[in-house]
């Protein structure tokens, strides 16, 4: 009888002891202080305490999270932005390309209007008007007196 006694305190203590060990275990990280950087907690934008007065290796684990989340978040953002603006840009880059194509081209108007602007200026300055004879006549007159 005292040996059954004995046993069943026995495994009672071994089962509360590891109990409390494990219990022990589980609370070990909410106890533990550490230190938190306060760029840290103006960047995860959170409290810096849960339960307890100072900050301990729960709360800088928990706010570790928060900025890993909130820099997904902004990297999201980012993403978002980025992707939008490029495909923008590109957009226009392709417009003015084919903007650039149709003005350039042989049968676009600086493609035509060019050799017509040249040949018009070649053509007043091979080709001279009756108005033009008319006063280099008066010029010479004005010359010989």
């Amino acid at each position: 009888m005292k040996t059954e006694k004995f046993q069943t305190i026995l495994v009672s203590a071994s089962i509360l002891g590891l109990a409390i060990m494990f219990g022990c275990a589980a609370f070990q990280d909410a106890i533990v202080p550490c230190y938190i950087s306060p760029d840290a907690l103006d960047y995860a934008d959170a409290n810096a305490t849960t339960f307890l007065p100072w900050t301990t290796l729960f709360d800088a684990r928990r706010i570790d999270r928060f900025m890993d989340f909130r820099h997904l978040w902004i990297q999201a953002e980012d993403n978002l932005q980025y992707n939008f603006l490029k495909g923008l840009n590109a957009f226009h880059i392709r417009g003015s390309e084919e903007l650039k194509t149709i003005l350039f081209s042989p049968t676009g108007p600086i493609g035509l209007a060019f050799p017509a602007l040249a040949g018009g200026a070649l053509g007043t300055y091979l080709f001279s008007k009756p108005k033009d004879k008319r006063k280099i006549a008066e010029l010479e007159k004005e010359n010989k007196k």
